[in-house]
Parts: C-alpha cells; structure tokens; sequence
C-alpha cells in the first residue's frame, strides 16, 4: 500500500469504505480493496496510461490486447509498452504481488479478478471500484 500513489491510496481507501458502507466486513474482501490497484504501484503505471487504456478498451481493444504483454522481469520492451502492459495486467501483477507477500488465497484472488466481477464479492468490489 505504501509503494502506491497517494491519488491510488485514496482512490483504494473510498473503495473500502464504500464496501463497508454497503455492509461488507469480510476482512479478506476489505483487505484487496485496499490493494486492488497494488500492481500499478512503484511508478509502474504513469498517469498518461490510464486515458490510452480506457480509450483503447472502447475504441480498439484487440489492438490494446495486441500491444501489451504480461510483463515479466527481465522482458525488454519499449518504456511506453511496458507502461501500457502494466496499466492493462494491473490486476494479475498486483495478486501475483499480493501472493507473494503471503495474502490469503481468497484476497489474491479478489485482487486479480477485479475487473472480471464472476461472483457476488467480486460484483460488489467491481461496482464499487468503478464509481470510485
């Protein structure tokens, strides 16, 4: 939490509170809202990345799709490629993070899925991760 962006710190704090304003308190759920956005931590997702993201999802996601790699230490790519990588696989690098760290499988689960909402935990961090 403390390599993320203040903006992310916030951004991830209104989305655990307005969890609990919804009644959650599992405390694995709470827990990857917090970290849900980890992956975009340590100046691996450059504010410029996130408009190009969310442009290219709705105007041209397979090219978007084309353009990133998972990325894996020790893969070279352009700086601007690895950036737009990062912003798009945010969410498998920050559970891969969190797993790392020794977070429950539950929670890594949550943070890696959380923009593929296929439960009703994850529907409700998605939901609330959007408005946020």
């Amino acid at each position: 939490f403390a390599s993320m962006s203040p903006a992310d710190q916030r951004h991830s704090l209104r989305v655990c509170r307005g969890l609990q304003a919804r009644g959650q308190n599992d405390p694995e759920l709470l827990a990857a809202a917090l970290l849900h956005d980890v992956g975009k931590a340590a100046g691996r997702v450059p504010f410029w990345t996130r408009p190009v993201i969310v442009l290219g999802k709705r105007c041209a996601p397979r090219f978007l799709r084309r353009l990133t790699v998972y990325p894996v230490e020790g893969r070279r790519l352009p700086g601007w490629r690895l950036a737009l990588s990062y912003a798009w696989w945010h969410a498998e690098v920050g559970a891969d993070l969190a797993a790392a760290t020794g977070l429950s499988a539950r929670a890594v689960h949550y943070i890696r899925m959380h923009h593929r909402p296929d439960s009703p935990e994850l529907a409700e961090l998605h939901l609330v991760d959007e408005a946020s």
